[in-house]
């Protein structure tokens, strides 16, 4: 079964939409192919893990994985969410859902399937929304940097148990909203740093 699913590559302040194809067919093995880096490859281990800790499986099929555009380099762990989850909706483990091509789908696994912190929620932000992306799900650290831009709804999970909900029983996610102008005010009066934290430094 073949099934697509959609993320993000970074490339300086510029992201471009990468579509994850997974198909299953007989057989058995784990084909990653599309130019992945050596983190991507490792994804394999982290998707195991944290699928088994979560109910789920890698089953003993051949599975084929395409990150495409083929020629452009693809670098980091902030695929395995997207992995994961095509690889659950090819193998049958949760239903095929219409929805799925709505979203950009971002986030590194931890080995009991919570999900750690991407770079470049803002640019792969803006490009979802340029492409005409319904949402963004990714790391609820992420979420506030992604909520920028306007016309995106903007999801931020904590493990990929909540995102396997959303698409299998349909069990909402909470969107991440942000009031920019009362977040601005609120770091004029109460900033994260000041001069006075630095060492060595005298203020009058």
């Amino acid at each position: 079964m073949l099934t697509k699913v959609y993320g993000s590559a970074v490339f300086g302040v510029e992201a471009t939409t990468i579509t994850v194809e997974v198909n299953t067919d007989k057989g058995v093995g784990y084909h990653l192919v599309g130019l992945p880096d050596n983190a991507i490859k490792e994804s394999n281990y982290r998707i195991a893990a944290a699928l088994q800790n979560n109910g789920f499986k890698i089953p003993g099929k051949k599975i084929t994985l395409n990150m495409a555009p083929a020629d452009l380099r693809k670098e980091g762990s902030a695929y395995d969410l997207t992995l994961a989850i095509g690889i659950l909706v090819s193998t049958g483990q949760i239903k095929e859902n219409h929805s799925l091509s709505e979203y950009i789908i971002m986030g590194e696994l931890s080995l009991d399937g919570s999900l750690q912190p991407i770079r470049g929620a803002l640019p792969i932000a803006i490009k979802a929304k340029e492409e005409g992306f319904k949402g963004f799900i990714l790391p609820k650290q992420n979420a506030k940097e992604a909520t920028i831009v306007n016309g995106l709804e903007v999801y931020g999970v904590e493990t990929i148990k909540e995102v396997i909900d959303f698409f299998n029983a349909e069990i909402p996610l909470e969107q991440t909203i942000v009031d920019m102008e009362a977040e601005f005010y609120e770091h004029l009066e109460n900033p994260e740093f000041d001069f006075s934290d630095v060492k060595g430094l005298i203020t009058i």
